[in-house]
């Protein structure tokens, strides 16, 4: 019922996009028995689905996004990517933007669709994303925008057809999944003081299977610098990486409780007969635009197409010269899309999306399916492909050959071209590692943002409150003012190690200007540039919302980002792995202290 109400529904709010510029969208979240890999656990569903429905859009849009929850327990909703320009109560954050959303409770969100391109909404109270709370976003551009689809091809037929395709784009979501709800994870960590990282499957469009390979290809597959670091164990049926600090260098000065984790969240891999998503294709289009989007909780996928490469044109909702890849990493949050020539024989492509950290051996696959059809809409199948495609990674997301070409990801250009402010007005640097146990992951290096605060008043009610000045867990900036976020990766005994770091700016959008090895020993980048310019890209540097630091393992590294304040409000800066958010890892951006938007009646607490 809920199924055929929200089709009803979307039918009309079409009708309405076409007459005004408001759009109404509906969601109803419950509390459920699903198996979206073949195996039964309590999950959360948006509309009697999930994924959640797609929200379609048109740049301008006004928009009313309806929450009526029925859940057991507080929620909230964020929009992964929109700006908020001028509507910070909108962006979904209990205890920064909002209270939560109590059970049996409904919340409106307004907001303009300010920017265009391929966004997603997810839940934003505690970990929800490993429950299922979310759902793709796209905003369709205005006519007459500028796009870098011409320098895909030089042919006008070709190029026609490709615009046809960035017009009509499939969005296919990327996740992770487990067989514990995020609390029963959660859990799991605190009770053994383990950073957990092991999951069942990975999803496409909601559907999977658990996949069980064989031990000795595990071991095959595992590669040499993990080996050694395993020194002579294995990974698990699961391909897993043993759960004990000396395997995952985690404080070693910290008491952990290996009999604590739960029994099969580590090894016993029991596969299922999950469902595939078949994504269709006509290949009388010519070409195909996929958008890639990163749902994961925890895991770092790389994607692929059989036999296709494709062509990146957009990042994080925004173009970029576009880029020739077999092959793309996504980090949480991010998202890619993707052109892909049509030019093959009819029949099944696999696509396939495995993990490429070292954390886990595991992958997903999903078929990619030319068929003569004016409508595409995507199919499932109760067996996983046989398709005899040939491959360009293996189930451990490696590469099968050398010809085969990575996303290079120092090369994604803006376009059109732009850069930021050749200096910056201000210099925050923030150290990121363990505090006080394996779980708890710190931004900032000095404290840990606190669970319970989704249920204090919001920071963006009380501006000048004592928490609204805590140092340790608040940046504090001015309207008009450029600032430079230093991202340093720090190394001590109480993180030897630590993988990469996937952080989200809510907000506007920032420039990663530069990267290194080693400890950031400047006072600001102008100080650093004249030591080390080889190290920064002020020209035609990345504009993401998503900035990830690299894993480190032989000594620490550092990344920035620089952005203008130009959205006053308090914004959530955070790692998007979300049992590290749920550990602490985030701080809060209170930009433009000196011109505060008002708060409008209606939101008023």
């Amino acid at each position: 019922m809920l199924n055929k109400q929200f089709s009803t529904f979307a039918l009309l709010a079409a009708a309405t996009r076409s007459l005004c510029a408001n759009v109404r969208f509906e969601i109803s979240l419950t509390w459920e028995k699903g198996a979206p890999d073949g195996q039964s656990r309590d999950m959360i569903y948006t509309n009697g689905q999930f994924p959640g429905p797609q929200l379609t859009l048109d740049y301008g849009d006004d928009v009313e996004f309806v929450v009526h929850s029925h859940l057991p327990f507080d929620t909230s909703v964020h929009f992964h990517g929109i700006e908020q320009s001028g509507t910070p109560w909108s962006d979904g954050v209990p205890g920064l933007s909002q209270k939560p959303i109590t059970p049996g409770g409904s919340f409106i969100y307004k907001w303009t669709a300010t920017q265009y391109g391929t966004y997603w909404y997810h839940g934003h109270a505690r970990g929800q994303i490993q429950d299922g709370l979310y759902g793709p976003l796209l905003i369709r551009p205005p006519p007459g925008t500028q796009t870098p689809l011409s320098q895909i091809t030089n042919s006008s037929k070709e190029l026609a057809a490709i615009r046809r395709a960035d017009r009509d784009p499939t969005l296919v979501l990327l996740s992770d999944w487990d067989h514990l709800t995020s609390e029963e994870y959660q859990a799991a960590e605190r009770e053994s003081n383990l950073d957990l990282f092991c999951l069942d499957s990975l999803l496409v469009n909601g559907k999977g299977s658990v996949n069980c390979q064989p031990q000795a290809l595990l071991n095959n597959l595992t590669l040499p610098p993990l080996l050694k670091l395993l020194n002579g164990t294995f990974v698990s049926d699961r391909g897993c990486t043993p759960p004990t600090p000396k395997a995952l260098d985690e404080g070693l000065n910290f008491t952990s409780d290996i009999t604590k984790v739960p029994p099969g969240l580590n090894d016993g891999c029991k596969p299922t007969n999950g469902t595939n998503e078949i994504i269709l294709v006509d290949p009388r289009d010519g070409w195909a635009s996929i958008h890639w989007i990163s749902a994961m909780s925890v895991k770092t996928p790389v994607v692929s197409i059989d036999e296709h490469p494709m062509y990146i044109y957009a990042v994080d909702g925004a173009y970029i010269q576009p880029q020739p890849a077999d092959t793309v990493l996504l980090y949480n949050g991010e998202r890619y899309s993707a052109m892909v020539k049509l030019d093959k024989p009819a029949g099944d492509y696999t696509i396939r999306v495995a993990n490429q950290a070292a954390d886990q051996i595991l992958a997903g696959f999903a078929t990619l399916r030319y068929a003569k059809t004016h409508h595409r809409h995507n199919h499932t199948s109760t067996k996983n492909s046989t398709s005899t495609s040939k491959p360009y990674i293996n189930y451990a997301g490696v590469n099968v050959s050398a010809d085969v070409v990575p996303l290079d990801l120092t090369k994604l250009k803006p376009f059109p071209a732009s850069a930021p402010a050749p200096t910056a007005d201000a210099t925050h640097i923030l150290r990121f590692g363990r505090l006080g146990a394996n779980w708890a992951w710190t931004l900032s290096g000095s404290a840990l943002y606190p669970e319970n605060r989704d249920f204090d008043a919001p920071l963006l009610f009380n501006p000048n409150s004592t928490a609204a000045k805590n140092s340790s867990l608040i940046i504090r900036t001015k309207n008009d003012t450029w600032v430079d976020i230093v991202m340093q990766v720090v190394l001590n005994e109480a993180a030897p190690a630590q993988p990469a770091h996937p952080v989200h700016k809510h907000s506007n959008k920032a420039y990663i200007i530069g990267a290194g090895n080693g400890v950031f020993n400047y006072t600001n980048v102008a100080e650093a540039i004249k030591v080390i310019p080889e190290s920064f890209n002020l020209e035609t540097p990345s504009l993401r919302d998503s900035f990830t630091t690299p894993s480190v393992l032989l000594g620490p590294a550092w990344v920035v980002f620089r952005y203008h304040v130009v959205n006053p409000g308090a914004w959530y800066l955070h790692c998007h792995i979300q049992t590290h958010l749920t550990g602490g890892m985030a701080m809060t951006m209170m930009d433009g202290v000196d011109a505060w938007p008002e708060i409008p009646e209606e939101y008023q607490i």
